[in-house]
């Protein structure tokens, strides 16, 4: 099936990276074309994957993509669907901000409706989505994403918070990019905003810290949200765990003084043990506030890095890592 990403304009790259990473997972995956915004690829299985995504807002199926002039001719060529319809014009990007969206939907529906199409605009069976990027980009809507859940899950309204933490839309983000299905392990899971995303989708985990404080608060988090309190105290430079015990390893390194608790040495011997419990094959995406490239090409493969500002003091690095 050829599908339309539309993605977070927060951060479209790491958004089509989730796409990629955790859709190459559970079925086939092949990008055909990008746009601002827009990702459009085809995809052979279950759509219920799209349950997890996080930094896509919607998902429609695939008609055409053309020139804005050319759209009209595109809409006397939509298949008829049963049931009523409506046509709703997203713009992506300043270039169309003088357009009406109103009105070209008025006008776009008009076409259908002149071929026969039953119009409802209150209460559709389909919507004809409209991506207006530097093309346009024509399809029916079959998924969209819940972004209230993520408010409601904000790392101040836990029992135990820690200020400087991912939000947990880029969290689940981070999680599906490894493409996980069995166990997640998080080295340094602080107040656990990794776990809380990864058993919110059925995936199993394991948190390691190493202050006794945080892993207590961990756990009530982990409580707070009816999943099981799998963290214990530990060094994520002496993990107690087998070799390749893990399908993935997602974690952000600590910042400034938290470093310095665990001594100059973690960096290198936290990446080592990450290696050491990982599945050949697998992924791990590791979160820094420094340029570890040197270091973490000695273990892995970098399949990707992205950056973040989150202030002037902190910019985090996205490390997409293979073993």
């Amino acid at each position: 099936m050829r599908l339309i990403f539309f993605l977070s304009g927060e951060h479209p790259e790491l958004a089509r990276e989730e796409v990629l990473g955790l859709l190459g997972s559970y079925g086939r995956i092949e990008k055909l074309d990008e746009d601002e915004q827009i990702l459009i690829a085809d995809f052979e299985g279950e759509r219920k994957v799209f349950e997890r995504l996080a930094l896509t807002h919607e998902v429609s199926q695939f008609f055409a993509s053309c020139e804005f002039e050319e759209l009209e001719d595109v809409f006397r060529e939509v298949p008829i669907l049963p049931g009523r319809i409506c046509v709703r014009v997203r713009k992506i990007g300043k270039r169309w901000e003088n357009l009406s969206s109103l009105e070209l939907e008025r006008s776009l529906g008009a076409v259908l409706w002149r071929r026969g199409a039953k119009i409802s605009v209150s209460k559709p069976n389909y919507v004809i989505r409209v991506y207006l990027a530097e093309k346009a980009h024509v399809g029916v809507l079959i998924h969209k994403t819940n972004t209230k859940q993520f408010a409601e899950r904000r790392p101040d309204k836990r029992p135990f918070f820690m200020p400087s933490v991912i939000v947990p839309r880029f969290a689940r983000a981070l999680v599906n990019i490894t493409g996980v299905k069995g166990m997640m392990l998080d080295p340094m899971c602080g107040t656990g905003t990794f776990l809380i995303e990864a058993g919110l989708m059925g995936v199993e985990f394991a948190g390691v810290d190493v202050f006794r404080k945080v892993v207590f608060g961990c756990a009530k988090n982990l409580k707070f949200f009816g999943l099981p309190t799998n963290v214990i105290w530990g060094d994520a430079r002496n993990l107690p765990f087998k070799d390749e015990s893990f399908d993935a390893v997602v974690t952000d390194f600590p910042y400034l003084r938290a470093t310095r608790s665990y001594g100059e040495d973690l960096y290198e011997k936290a990446t080592e043990e990450i290696w050491r419990v990982l599945k050949e094959g697998c992924r791990a995406v590791l979160v820094i506030n420094v340029d570890a490239d040197d270091l973490f090409a000695q273990f892995f493969e970098i399949e990707g890095k992205f950056y973040q500002r989150v202030h002037k003091s902190l910019v985090r690095r996205f490390f997409i890592c293979k073993k």
